[in-house]
């Protein structure tokens, strides 16, 4: 039996840079994972088919499961006719913008190649990766990543986002992703003659090379915060209770709902997520994990 970790991620900044005509977005993103994981077990089994359980009656078990595709297309890759089961134990929030299902489909892939004698390159599954969704191949090695195309070009950051506590917690309903994106096509007319906010992104980064957590975090930003909080007003909400307990900075991650907080305190963040799951929200304070050793 083979046990994978499926990190969730944080983006510490996401905005858009254009609209490819096969209606997917070519994004720009600093991408970070933390330690709210799913565990998934993986092992090989006589029936030569995939089976998929999921201790989440919200968790789809067949080929709509993204995790169960990411296994179909290992197989297939390697032209391996065996059966695999998976056991998926969910704890990162669903539809939540922290990229739980590709970090599912990532964890499968690693631990697939570890189950089958590493048959795949590091490259050879970052292929598989884009193929599978636009957050899988971050997903596969996590760590501290500027993020650009449709998710396919990752370049290793150097300097890491200022240690700190990190309150992530997701209020309420979920949100459809592709829902978030049609918002967007429509407010700024299919990102035509968008720009991206490049100075922001450069505060951000210098404050990563001088590790100022203030200046790092005047350079956050989310295109989809704006418009999402409409939609969803416990975005407004779960960065208010974060803000009053102590955060230095609250921002939504991903297409949402989920907030991350970061906190100087661990004691802050820790009242301020006490408050958030007596308001029914999912929360956790995490810590940034380091980039996998796939091979």
């Amino acid at each position: 039996m083979i046990v994978e970790k499926a990190y969730a991620k944080i983006n510490f900044f996401l905005d858009i840079e254009s609209r490819r005509q096969n209606g997917y977005h070519n994004i720009v993103s600093l991408m970070q994972t933390v330690d709210w994981f799913d565990e998934i077990r993986l092992g090989k089994n006589v029936s030569r088919e995939i089976l998929l359980s999921v201790d989440s009656s919200d968790i789809p078990r067949g080929n709509e499961n993204i995790a169960y595709r990411a296994a179909r297309k290992y197989l297939d890759a390697i032209s391996e006719n065996c059966g695999v089961s998976i056991e998926m134990h969910k704890r990162i929030p669903v539809a939540a913008g922290m990229a739980g299902g590709s970090a599912d489909a990532a964890a499968v892939l690693r631990g697939m190649n570890r189950l089958f004698d590493h048959r795949l390159s590091v490259n050879e599954l970052l292929e598989l990766a884009s193929g599978i969704g636009a957050d899988v191949p971050f997903c596969l090695i996590s760590g501290t990543y500027l993020v650009e195309g449709i998710g396919e070009k990752l370049t290793a950051c150097d300097d890491t986002f200022p240690k700190c506590p990190i309150l992530c917690a997701k209020l309420g309903e979920g949100v459809s992703t592709p829902e978030a994106y049609q918002m967007l096509d429509t407010k700024y007319q299919n990102f035509e003659s968008y720009e991206v906010h490049k100075t922001k992104l450069e505060s951000l980064f210098d404050g990563m090379r001088s590790q100022d957590i203030i200046k790092a975090s005047s350079g956050c930003y989310n295109i989809f915060e704006e418009t999402v909080q409409k939609l969803r007003p416990q975005v407004v909400n779960a960065k208010r209770v974060m803000m009053e307990n102590g955060a230095l900075f609250a921002m939504m991650s991903g297409s949402g709902p989920s907030v991350f907080g970061l906190y100087q305190h661990v004691s802050d963040a820790e009242q301020a997520m006490k408050m958030l799951k007596e308001m029914g929200a999912l929360a956790k304070v995490c810590y940034p994990t380091n980039k996998f050793e796939i091979i």
